[in-house]
């Protein structure tokens, strides 16, 4: 059974960061083959060919830095995962966050949506909620999108605060439509915004 690497689901991380170093692997070993097998035919490495696997290598090493930044983090743990998927009903969530900015990124284990409310849990120890709740709301309201965000640190909040959610009849916000996202609903189209400003 073949594992999708889908964004925002338990495990992404792991997944993205294995699949990252393969692809940065194929993508040098390609230039690497070229230029071995035209200094090889030649006899020489002074020929076009040692240019086009250099330039070649641009790309691949483009995807090492990708990989090193995927790198950088992992899954969240399976036991909190696993009281999350219990208690989130039928809430739209969102597992293995990493928002990015110009200035840093923020990891967010699991950021559920409801209505005006987007709810975040992040473990990482150096991450600022305030902060990273305020880069989540900015970007949000950029693609005119007002929402309540809200980053906490303790796990068994954020799950009182899921189930509430969970529970309670979801907010009723005026929608439209959006041009931009046909045939979504509005909490749809803040599911794919978020995952945009995700790794």
């Amino acid at each position: 059974m073949r594992t999708q690497l889908e964004k925002g689901t338990y495990g992404y991380l792991n997944r993205n960061k294995k699949y990252a170093w393969k692809k940065a692997a194929l993508m040098l070993s390609v230039p690497v083959f070229i230029f071995a097998a035209a200094w090889i035919i030649k006899g020489t490495r002074e020929n076009v060919m040692t240019v086009v696997a250099i330039v070649g290598c641009l790309p691949g090493c483009n995807q090492v830095v990708r990989a090193i930044m995927a790198g950088r983090y992992r899954s969240m743990d399976r036991g909190f995962w696993e009281k999350i998927e219990k208690e989130k009903g039928e809430l739209s969530v969102l597992y293995e966050n990493v928002f990015t900015s110009y200035e840093k990124n923020y990891y967010v284990d699991c950021v559920a949506i409801s209505g005006r409310e987007v709810v975040g849990y992040s473990g990482d120890p150096q991450l600022n909620p305030a902060e990273a709740a305020e880069h989540i709301r900015v970007m949000l309201k950029k693609s005119s999108y007002k929402q309540n965000v809200r980053i906490m640190k303790e796990q068994k909040a954020f799950l009182d605060r899921i189930r509430n959610l969970a529970e309670a009849e979801p907010e009723q916000v005026p929608f439209q439509g959006d041009d931009r996202y046909p045939g979504y609903t509005r909490e749809e189209i803040i599911r794919h915004l978020l995952m945009a400003i995700s790794l």
